[in-house]
């Protein structure tokens, strides 16, 4: 019985073309290397008029490529490439700080960065045991970057009239009491994060939790997530500006992006000594 609810569930999900497509991908990586028309129908057992609209479509959308030896992964399949390695490099660099931060200040350790609506992803989580079920992030869930510490100390480094531009299509709705919801005061909320280098969230998108976030960046110095402490707000200091806590986030995201091969200003690159 379990068996046919799997395999009902797996036909009512099917989609054949995709898969189809799929197939034609796939082929091009077990290949690793470009091919014409008629092997990659001998690949994947479709008829050559399938293949060829198939692969007309996939050239439209820049994931093929046509050479002289036949259609190849395109420029936007290497974006994708070069997007997961970036991500699981970060997050296989970042465990175990983030661990050790955890550990220190025993509260909620997140990983997140900006998707391109300007929402935080987040993309790891390390929990307490006192601070199960306590806030409402999980991996891989988003939340409004204007409310959150992640989502603010991102922005901050981002340019002013991109964030102006997603201010005026998508506003600064009200979370809770706490949330900033006038432009200007946002603006002087980022001016703030950048001269201190990390972000604060006194209730603002959940109002019993506070957080204090700081940026980590890659090896060209351009911010590419962030690292935040989270807590109810009876266990955090009662002001989170000069904190423990913002001391730690800080060298915590400085750490990370360090082993992301970001050298900070005055330091002399280990490789040139």
């Amino acid at each position: 019985m379990k068996q046919e609810a799997h395999q009902t569930h797996s036909r009512d999900y099917s989609i054949r073309a995709l898969q189809r497509g799929m197939k034609v991908l796939d082929a091009l990586l077990e290949a690793r290397a470009p091919l014409s028309l008629e092997q990659i129908c001998a690949y994947t057992g479709l008829p050559k008029s399938t293949t060829f609209r198939i692969i007309v479509n996939l050239l439209q959308g820049h994931y093929l490529i046509e050479t002289e030896k036949g259609y190849w992964l395109g420029l936007k399949m290497l974006r994708f490439g070069a997007l997961v390695e970036e991500k699981l490099d970060l997050m296989q660099q970042a465990r175990p700080y983030l661990t050790q931060l955890r550990d220190r200040v025993n509260e909620t350790i997140h990983l997140a960065v900006l998707d391109d609506d300007m929402r935080v992803v987040y993309v790891e989580k390390l929990s307490t045991q006192h601070a199960v079920g306590l806030m409402m992030s999980r991996i891989g869930s988003t939340a409004p970057m204007y409310c959150t510490a992640l989502g603010k100390v991102m922005a901050a480094f981002r340019p002013e009239d991109e964030i102006r531009r997603w201010i005026r299509t998508h506003g600064l709705k009200p979370i809770t009491q706490a949330t900033i919801t006038d432009e200007e005061a946002f603006f002087r909320e980022l001016e703030q994060v950048r001269a201190q280098g990390y972000a604060v969230d006194n209730g603002e998108f959940e109002a019993s939790v506070r957080c204090v976030a700081a940026p980590i960046r890659d090896r060209t110095g351009k911010v590419i997530a962030a690292v935040s402490i989270s807590a109810p707000s009876t266990r955090m200091p009662a002001s989170l500006h000069n904190s423990s806590m913002a001391e730690q986030v800080v060298e915590t995201a400085q750490l990370i992006s360090q082993a992301l091969g970001y050298i900070p200003e005055g330091q002399e690159d280990p490789f040139l000594k």
